[in-house]
């Protein structure tokens, strides 16, 4: 649907759907949470970890590393890169990718309130482990509000229809490749990735739920699309 001033609408009928997918995902966390809490993996977690390692996906395993590669504080400077890029282009917008910024606090609490061990090379192969405890994923954290983000800050509004959706799908290409490189990787159980992903979500629906850190981006004046 179409917001009224005839611009593509990302919360048609108000905030409702963003409030319900926040409320899903922190029940989808909260749920992965409680049964990561004192169990190193869950039932499924190994053979759906096999069964995702046994898959021959060929050139994506380089970008698999490449995933891999982006943590700790290059992760950081891509978020500030983002943050500035933001400032630079959509000033109006820089509160709100401020706010999904800082969900990476919420998943150092999660992080060192769980404190999941990595998984065992003798269950699974693993690449490599980096430092840290492996509930939840911080990549699948990062990847979803700096996508979701990213494109609100600096798409909405901007861009024709064609090239919004064209942003969501390759968004959507991205955090997929995210979550399926950290189970590939070893560094993760699918549990994790599910408490990692459902937490950016979360957080990110939330935050686009506050009207003072969202309405300068979704309800201010439309720009002429780019087409």
């Amino acid at each position: 649907m179409d917001s009224p001033d005839g611009e593509p609408g990302l919360i048609a009928g108000g905030r409702r759907p963003l409030l319900a997918l926040g409320a899903a995902s922190a029940a989808v966390f909260g749920l992965d949470t409680w049964q990561a809490v004192g169990h190193p993996y869950l039932a499924p977690d190994v053979p759906i970890e096999r069964f995702v390692q046994a898959v021959p996906w060929g050139g994506l395993v380089a970008a698999f590393g490449l995933v891999d590669w982006l943590e700790g504080l290059r992760q950081v400077a891509l978020a500030a890169l983002a943050i500035g890029l933001v400032l630079l282009v959509n000033r109006r917008a820089a509160p709100l990718i401020l706010a999904g910024a800082l969900s990476g606090g919420a998943y150092t609490v999660a992080e060192l309130l769980v404190r999941r061990p990595r998984p065992a090379a003798a269950l699974v192969h693993v690449v490599r482990h980096t430092s840290g405890f492996s509930y939840p994923s911080g990549h699948a954290v990062f990847i979803a509000w700096f996508c979701i983000l990213l494109i609100v800050c600096l798409a909405f509004r901007r861009l024709s229809r064609p090239l919004l959706a064209a942003a969501w799908f390759l968004a959507a290409v991205l955090v997929l490749l995210v979550c399926v490189s950290r189970v590939y990787e070893g560094e993760h159980w699918p549990s994790d990735v599910v408490g990692g992903l459902s937490l950016g979500l979360a957080w990110t629906s939330f935050s686009l739920c506050v009207p003072w850190l969202s309405s300068p981006v979704l309800d201010g004046t439309a720009r002429r699309p780019l087409r």
